[in-house]
C-alpha cells in the first residue's frame, strides 16, 4: 500500500508532534538499553516514514534530532 504523506511543509500538527515525541522516547529507550545502532535508526525511520502523517517538515525535525543524538553521522531520508 502506498502511503500518501501530507504536502504541507508548515509547522507540525499536534498529531505529528506526538509522533515525533514517541520517536524520541523510542530512541532514548534504545540508547539506554543497548545503544543506538545504524540498524536501529533505519528501523525507527522506516516506521515513521510509513506513517501517513509524516511530512517533510517532520522528517527535517527527525534529522535534527538524530544529528543531536549522533553528531557526525549521515542519515538518508529518501521518500522513494
Amino acid at each position: 500500500m502506498e502511503v500518501q504523506h501530507p504536502t504541507d511543509d508548515g509547522p507540525l500538527s499536534a498529531e505529528q508532534a506526538l509522533l515525533l515525541e514517541q520517536f524520541r522516547q523510542r530512541v532514548e529507550a534504545r540508547i539506554s538499553s543497548h545503544g543506538l545502532t545504524s540498524t536501529d535508526v533505519a528501523d525507527l525511520v522506516k516506521d515513521l516514514r510509513d506513517h501517513p502523517q509524516v511530512s517533510r517538515q517532520m522528517m527535517a525535525e527527525l534529522a535534527r534530532e538524530l544529528q543531536r543524538l549522533l553528531p557526525g553521522q549521515r542519515f538518508s531520508f529518501d521518500w522513494d
